[in-house]
């Protein structure tokens, strides 16, 4: 894939050095090719010899006049103070200097990715959901269990966190009937009516192909997860009349964008012939038990039933399974197991207890040691996309 250019006009030089060694050890590597310059004239000259820029990131002074020299080229302003929505120059676009490095590649693809005039083509997936023609597809995973009450939504937000302030380009998605990820996103507020979900699955619905300014439009931006989310269906009704071809459409359609890394399907617990549907075309699904006897058993028969069920509506689902235990000790996590994880191809994984979880006066996302345990998570997932990416 060729890579995205970028130009970073900045005097400091010594901010360009850090930028550019950052990029170059990054996830960003991968997509992004950097190009430093300390003066307007520098990168004027760079352009008229030929080549070719995508972006340009400038501070103040020399972003209004590279911005009448860039033709067709969005520039970025980098500014010395958070944005505020008002500036002196005819700029739109805004990125705060001294924010995480991290932080600042995430706001700048997501600049890039919603600019005037950039189209995205999409093409048939290996599996099943769409991705960007000629560039490395959207991973998705889906969170599931057998059983309900086990933490998946926990265990979600994690994944979804840990990408984030990985660097990744990650969305979470709440599949569940009743979605309560208000509680995390710290307030109780009810999405604006035409956001979300519900758009997403009327325009999948129709049949209509879902663009990037309509994707953009339902979708939001968690500051704490360092990721987009997609609001939930404003009438459960939508959610409760889902189809098998609805959750695929809808999880096609934001994998389709080429606006992320990796989707987090945050789904219910059961094994519906809808959810099945979505399950079969996923890249990995993380299955979600705690040490509880009823639990424990529902998820061992759901594992004995795949394997059993391999020609028909299950198909290899058990191959792309990695059983997580959530919460407890490694001694208990051994002893939830049991048999099951013969029944994988993949070993178990396990998350921390976090006992002030218990109070709700605590974050939810405050814990270092369970977003550490997602982290590895997500590496392991990612490090087996770029497998699977190889062999594809």
């Amino acid at each position: 894939m060729n890579k995205l250019q970028l130009a970073v006009a900045v005097k400091e030089k010594e901010y360009l050095r850090r930028l550019a060694d950052y990029i170059r050890g990054s996830v960003y590597a991968a997509r992004w090719q950097i190009t430093a310059f300390t003066s307007v004239n520098s990168c004027k000259q760079y352009m008229k010899q030929g080549f070719s820029i995508d972006i340009i990131v400038a501070e103040r002074e020399f972003a209004e006049e590279l911005r009448h020299s860039a033709q067709g080229v969005q520039v970025v302003l980098l500014s010395d103070r958070p944005a505020s929505g008002e500036g002196e120059l005819e700029l739109k676009l805004e990125l705060y200097r001294y924010q995480a490095l991290p932080q600042l590649m995430n706001a700048l693809e997501r600049i890039y990715i919603d600019g005037a005039g950039i189209e995205r083509s999409v093409s048939l997936a290996p599996n099943g959901l769409r991705g960007l023609a000629g560039t490395e597809r959207t991973l998705v995973a889906a969170v599931h269990s057998a059983a309900g009450g086990v933490g998946k939504t926990t265990v979600a937000l994690h994944l979804a966190a840990a990408a984030g302030a990985a660097g990744m380009r990650a969305c979470y998605v709440n599949l569940e009937c009743w979605d309560t990820t208000r509680v995390w996103f710290g307030d109780g507020r009810r999405e604006e009516a035409g956001a979300g979900l519900s758009d997403l699955l009327y325009l999948v619905k129709s049949g209509n192909a879902v663009t990037r300014e309509q994707l953009k439009s339902s979708r939001r931006y968690n500051a704490v997860l360092k990721c987009d989310y997609m609001p939930g269906f404003a009438n459960p009704e939508d959610r409760l009349t889902l189809g098998g071809e609805d959750y695929v459409g809808l999880a096609a359609a934001i994998s389709s964008s080429g606006g992320y890394d990796l989707l987090v399907l945050d789904m219910d617990a059961g094994w519906s012939e809808a959810e099945v549907s979505l399950l079969r075309k996923v890249d990995l699904v993380y299955e979600v038990v705690r040490n509880d006897r009823s639990v424990i058993d529902k998820q061992r028969q759901a594992m004995s039933y795949f394997r059993q069920d391999s020609e028909g509506r299950c198909g290899d689902l058990w191959k792309r399974c990695l059983l997580v235990c959530n919460g407890g000790s490694r001694a208990v996590e051994a002893d939830a197991f049991g048999g099951m994880t013969g029944l994988l191809k993949e070993s178990s994984a396990w998350l921390p207890e976090v006992p002030e979880w218990r109070s709700q006066g605590c974050s939810p996302l405050a814990s270092s040691s369970y977003l550490a345990a997602a982290s590895l998570l997500v590496k392991r997932f990612m490090s087996e996309g770029d497998r699977r990416r190889a062999a594809g």
